[in-house]
């Protein structure tokens, strides 16, 4: 079956489409704040490193009450709020350079926002995805997720790099506003074949909590994922947080960071037949080892060409990575506990890739970007060591 088959249906093809152009606003917003703190903290590596702690922690935080949110309400109407949220920070800061304010704390305090919003939409995005597919589908489903993500990573740093010089940021913080105010559009206008809503006997939130801790605790095969993802996204934070701090000039850096989106689209394509001729687990353990030596490349040049393919390498294997670990949670999580099984997941990678990114800028602070790199491949490789033999996915999907 081909990753592209679930766009033959119109429902699931139009929230494709409006979720492909918020994620690229997404990233452009992401790109673009991370260049104004880069100019506004006079390339603080710590200061740089904590927007992506900003980012990610209050996914952290969040991510499990949204899921347990995702399973108990209208999934569609949820989204729609959560865009809504997300719209209002690019419009403040924008607004704050209007008026001469360079704070690099509003532009983390308004991260933080946007983040809450990002809480709120990706488990329950995700959970919605097998009501728009039929169950055979969902595997290309959470592919074509996955590459609208990844594409947003080629889409946003490119149209960063490209017009950032000429239009500068206010105008590029208007338009990921417009971005996301467009899914909303599609959102309202949506007409789902089946309820968004999980239908679900009355219970309290702590008993919700409680039913997720209770299936964690008895399921090896989730506990692996959740183990090996958490591992997995504590090296991916190193592009976010180092980046910045190897590229001098915006169109390069947008340049060099739109190639780790464009190696994820082209990991998408490739992933059925790598993963049907070579099985899922070892194709997953030699993405893992791969993103680790392309990490630990990037510390060897310093020409914008090998850079861009050394992060091309890099987004080809994190999408196999990510969509392998998607994948593995939706087959085993039950259909009530998806919402609160995906945000668990959620919690767990982001909380690392938070949780990681200030302990990559510190070693960057106190030693070079190069080290703190180093560093990061070689956590890597040891943690792969130590938990390849924890399978996750089976091989007949």
């Amino acid at each position: 079956m081909s990753i592209f088959s679930p766009l033959s249906h119109a429902t699931f093809r139009t929230f494709w489409i409006g979720m492909s152009v918020s994620t690229a606003g997404f990233w452009m917003q992401n790109i673009t704040v991370t260049w104004l703190m880069r100019e506004w903290s006079q390339t603080d590596p710590l200061l740089v490193s904590l927007v992506q702690t900003a980012m990610f922690l209050p996914v952290m935080f969040l991510s499990l009450p949204a899921g347990v949110i995702a399973d108990r309400f209208d999934r569609r109407i949820l989204l729609i709020t959560a865009h809504s949220v997300m719209a209002a920070t690019p419009i403040i800061i924008a607004g704050s350079i209007l008026l001469g304010v360079q704070s690099p704390s509003l532009l983390l305090l308004m991260t933080v926002v946007l983040a809450a919003g990002n809480a709120m939409k990706l488990p329950t995005q995700s959970a919605l995805l097998p009501d728009l597919v039929a169950t055979p589908e969902l595997p290309s489903a959470i592919g074509l997720n996955s590459m609208a993500v990844n594409g947003g990573r080629v889409a946003g740093p490119l149209v960063s790099a490209g017009l950032l010089p000429f239009l500068g940021p206010i105008a590029l913080l208007f338009a990921n506003a417009l971005t996301y105010c467009s899914f909303i559009i599609i959102l309202a206008r949506l007409k789902l074949e089946q309820s968004a809503t999980v239908v679900r006997a009355k219970t309290s939130l702590r008993e919700d909590v409680r039913e997720l801790v209770s299936f964690t605790l008895a399921d090896k095969k989730f506990q692996a994922t959740l183990l090996r993802s958490g591992l997995y996204f504590a090296v991916w934070s190193t592009v976010l947080a180092i980046l910045p701090l190897l590229v001098a000039d915006a169109r390069e850096f947008g340049f060099v960071y739109a190639n780790f989106g464009l190696g994820s689209i082209v990991g998408a394509v490739a992933m059925e037949p790598v993963r049907r001729y070579l099985g899922n687990e070892f194709t997953l353990n030699v993405a893992i080892i791969g993103h680790a030596i392309f990490i630990a490349g990037l510390t060897l040049f310093e020409s914008i060409a090998a850079m861009s393919a050394c992060l091309f390498a890099v987004g080809a294997m994190s999408f196999y990575v990510m969509s392998t670990f998607q994948i593995a949670a939706q087959t085993v999580l039950p259909r009530h506990l998806r919402g609160r099984g995906l945000a668990l997941m959620t919690t767990v990678m982001m909380g690392a890739t938070a949780l990681s990114s200030p302990v990559w800028g510190s070693l960057a602070e106190l030693w070079s970007p190069s080290t703190a790199l180093q560093a990061a491949a070689i956590f890597s490789a040891v943690s792969l060591a130590l938990t390849f033999r924890k399978k996750v996915i089976p091989e007949n999907l």
